[in-house]
C-alpha cells in the first residue's frame, strides 16, 4: 500500500509461514515488479509467488513493428538477431543475443509496448570468445 507505483486496491496478498503471494490484475508489467519489490524486503519474507496478470486498457493488438522499431533505437539491442512474433496481446522473442543483459532489455522493450499481457522470451545468449 506503500508503493505508489502499485495499485493496492487491485492485488490480494495471502502470507503462509513467511511466504508471500501476490494475485490480481494489473495493466502494466512495472507495477507487476514493483509489487513483488515492495514485499520481498519486508522482514520475515522467505520467498515470494508473483501470481499477479497483466491486462491491459488496450485490447487493440500488439503491433509487431513497434517493438521491432524500439530494438532499433535501443543502441545496446540494435545489432542483435531478434525475432518478434505477436499473437493478440503476447509478445514471443526468439533469436541470439550476445550476453544476459541484452535478452533482459529485449524482454523489458516487449513489455514496454502498450497492450502487451504476456511476453515468452526464448532468446539465446551466445558469448563471444
Amino acid at each position: 500500500m506503500w508503493n505508489l507505483e502499485v495499485p493496492g486496491e487491485k492485488i490480494q496478498v495471502k502470507v503462509e509461514e513467511g511466504w508471500v503471494f501476490l494475485e490480481g490484475e494489473l495493466v502494466w508489467n512495472y507495477q507487476r515488479e514493483a509489487a513483488k519489490k515492495a514485499v520481498s524486503k519486508l522482514s520475515g519474507v522467505k520467498g515470494v509467488t508473483n501470481n499477479i496478470t497483466i491486462k491491459s486498457e488496450t485490447h487493440d493488438a500488439v503491433e509487431k513493428r513497434d517493438i521491432e522499431r524500439a530494438f532499433v533505437r535501443d543502441w545496446t539491442m540494435c545489432d542483435q538477431d531478434i525475432d518478434v512474433e505477436v499473437e493478440g496481446n503476447n509478445v514471443t522473442l526468439s533469436g541470439v543475443v550476445g550476453s544476459l543483459y541484452q535478452k533482459e532489455e529485449a524482454g523489458r522493450i516487449a513489455w514496454s509496448a502498450p497492450g502487451v499481457w504476456a511476453v515468452d522470451n526464448e532468446l539465446e545468449i551466445e558469448y563471444n570468445d
